[in-house]
């Protein structure tokens, strides 16, 4: 196997510049999208993925070295080692530095995504705004239990969730708005409410501010159209909720789930 250490930092920031924080980074497999459970994670603004899974995810055989505290993959001929909380990266006895150190969380390993991936040749794609990740390896594995149901949205349907999630959560985080983009797509898939997004949205007596002469022609801002599409994409901030309220609903308090930036959410 051709030794070659691609040292690159990925700027993968979840607080920009007027963008409210997302916490919750989406993995795409091949172009499914999958529960992450813990694949892959970011801190201080680097980009990890968990060294085991992904390596006995391809195929490759893993060993641990309880005396040197090492994780080794055995790649071919190489043998590629990761240890704990450094920057060394040993291949076959020698060692490289790598511009970023690996980080052990819940006892596991996870490396820069950069160096790991190459050297288990997948390959990614890194959306910082979206906070997702695409990965593609013909012999990465999903198992259908874990697929995430995506929808397939159109631009005129996020145009008119990203309107309503602005008017309903503005000046709010990532998180928050997506919460409305929850309780928006939940009722599409609801038999007990309309199952288009427009229709949802202009339904009797549901979303006051879809009814102001102003909403039509509305331009949402950046941060509605993150969260919408953060929705459409399967990320639940609310999940499984119907409604939400600036004030509680007094009727409806064992359904309750959570409040989300002065939005009370339910069931």
């Amino acid at each position: 196997m051709k030794i070659k250490i691609l040292i690159l930092t990925i700027f993968a920031c979840l607080v920009f510049s007027g963008l409210g924080f997302a916490d919750e980074i989406i993995v795409s497999i091949n172009g499914n999208v999958v529960e992450n459970d813990g694949l892959v994670l970011v801190e201080s603004g680097v980009l990890y993925g968990l060294v085991s899974e992904f390596a006995n995810n391809v195929g490759i055989e893993v060993k641990w070295l309880e005396n040197a505290k090492l994780a080794v993959l055995m790649i071919g001929e190489d043998y590629v080692s990761f240890g704990m909380e450094t920057n060394q990266l040993i291949i076959n006895n020698r060692k490289y530095e790598m511009a970023n150190h690996t980080i052990v969380r819940n006892g596991r390993i996870y490396a820069p995504i950069d160096v790991l991936f190459e050297h288990l040749d997948i390959e990614h794609e890194w959306n910082e705004k979206l906070v997702h990740v695409e990965l593609y390896n013909e012999r990465l594995k999903i198992e259908q239990k874990s697929v995430i149901k995506v929808y397939p949205y159109t631009e005129e349907e996020l145009l008119w969730l990203a309107r309503i999630i602005e008017v309903e959560a503005r000046g709010k985080s990532i998180n928050a708005r997506t919460a409305v983009g929850n309780v928006v797509m939940n009722r599409v898939a609801s038999p007990r409410f309309p199952n288009t997004v427009f229709e949802v949205i202009y339904q009797r007596g549901q979303f006051p501010p879809a009814h102001r002469s102003t909403f039509a022609s509305s331009v949402p801002t950046e941060e509605s159209v993150i969260a919408a599409k953060r929705a459409f994409l399967g990320v639940q901030i609310a999940k499984d909720c119907l409604f939400f309220n600036y004030i509680p609903f007094k009727t409806k308090s064992d359904d309750f789930y959570k409040l989300i930036e002065g939005n009370y959410f339910y069931y």
